[in-house]
């Protein structure tokens, strides 16, 4: 059975963090040893007054990675948990260093009235040691 690890690198990053947004996206980024699996984490957080949308389909798309890293999917699903959407996209590193992994998130919110779909990008790193 291959260990899962889920050693999160400290860094992280936000769009749309101002006080009026409608949305905050965070990314944890994950590290590993080379051939164990490494978890990355996305949580997109609703403003004052916006609700996720629970009966759309949630995902990360088109999810690539430099060389050096292998996806397990393609596509990822998200789940809604304590009003935001939590990712979490795994990957295993094949070679050490820093790994680049990018993707388009799909996403939808309303206020209550108006609907709203979004696309954003997605963008994290795996962080591999021998």
């Amino acid at each position: 059975m291959t260990r899962l690890v889920l050693a999160l690198a400290g860094l992280t990053w936000a769009v749309c963090a101002d006080a009026g947004s409608s949305f905050v996206i965070s990314v944890q980024n994950a590290s590993a040893r080379v051939g164990e699996k490494a978890v990355i984490v996305a949580t997109i957080s609703m403003g004052e007054g916006f609700t996720i949308t629970d009966s759309y389909r949630h995902r990360i798309i088109k999810l690539s990675a430099s060389n050096g890293v292998e996806l397990e999917r393609e596509v990822v699903a998200g789940s809604v948990q304590n009003g935001s959407i939590v990712f979490t996209v795994r990957a295993t590193p094949k070679s050490a260093g820093t790994h680049t992994v990018h993707g388009v998130f799909r996403f939808s919110y309303h206020n209550g009235g108006e609907l709203d779909i979004r696309a954003a990008p997605f963008e994290a790193t795996v962080t591999a040691t021998e």
